[in-house]
């Protein structure tokens, strides 16, 4: 049972920090090590880890006095990993009991994958379901959707380390939004991209969401994202990637940011309990953000 480094940071998430630290401490997977870096939470997030690691010895925590950026918090998480297998959480999401087992089990089984995700089930604030966001599972598919949306939910990820050799895991400063992609688009150099069919993460859907509180920033990155791994990383868009792509674009000009999310959300759902209430608030909403123009 190889060591797995889960690497989480958490801003100001008092209300779910405890919640998301104990689905992995209630792992059926036990090789673990949980780093997490409170980057200068005004909130009694220092305080709730701070009682939590005192009593698990498996958790570290590094503080910060300032808040430093999600990037800048996460490449110092994990330069503090140990694991040959690196597992990425969020603060305020929960992954499900088998999620480590299932991870670990399928990169061995798979040598030629650096990165493996899974499904998703959303939930909200207070943790009700509201449907699932489902994602490719062949590398192909997944490597071709890069360049349209993020195939790989970020804190449902998890990255065999020994397919880099020497090369160091670390996420781009400058481009902060998107910067999840980023790595995908980084990391895909060394090996397949794959997802389980299994659901391993409960994603929950907030307003205090980075990427949500102002989308068309996020999109901007996003577009320097797709830009630099075109240069860089030697991606090559496939024509419906590159169709997508401009596609957007002209959406994103045209949209007002208020409507942004709802509308992505329209398209890009899958299978969606209580559809009716939940699909009818996005159409109220892409309407009202219309309408206020």
């Amino acid at each position: 049972m190889p060591l797995v480094s889960v690497v989480m940071t958490a801003y100001n998430a008092a209300k779910f920090v405890l919640e998301a630290v104990e689905s992995i401490q209630n792992q059926t997977y036990s090789n673990w090590e949980l780093i997490i870096v409170n980057d200068g939470s005004t909130d009694r997030t220092g305080e709730i880890l701070q009682k939590i690691s005192r009593k698990d010895k498996r958790i570290r925590v590094i503080s910060y006095i300032k808040n430093k950026g999600a990037s800048f918090a996460s490449n110092l998480g994990l330069s503090q990993a140990k694991g040959q297998f690196v597992a990425r959480m969020d603060a305020d999401d929960i992954s499900v009991p088998a999620r480590l087992a299932k991870q670990v089990m399928f990169l061995q089984d798979n040598p030629k994958v650096i990165v493996v995700g899974g499904q998703c089930e959303l939930i909200d604030r207070e943790g009700n379901s509201i449907g699932m966001k489902n994602f490719p599972m062949e590398h192909c598919d997944i490597y071709d959707a890069l360049y349209q949306y993020n195939p790989i939910q970020h804190p449902s990820l998890m990255i065999n380390r020994k397919l880099l050799g020497k090369e160091k895991i670390t996420y781009h400063s400058r481009v902060l939004l998107a910067h999840d992609l980023e790595i995908l688009f980084k990391l895909a150099q060394y090996g397949e991209l794959a997802n389980l069919s299994d659901t391993i993460l409960l994603y929950r859907i907030h307003s205090d969401s980075l990427s949500l509180r102002n989308p068309k920033e996020t999109f901007r990155h996003t577009l320097a994202v797709r830009k630099m791994a075109r240069q860089d990383y030697g991606y090559k868009p496939s024509l419906r990637g590159f169709l997508v792509h401009n596609l957007q674009k002209m959406v994103m000009m045209i949209v007002p940011s208020v409507v942004v999310y709802p509308l992505f959300r329209l398209l890009r759902m899958g299978r969606v309990k209580q559809s009716v209430q939940i699909k009818w608030a996005y159409v109220t909403a892409v309407v009202a953000g219309i309408f206020s123009r």
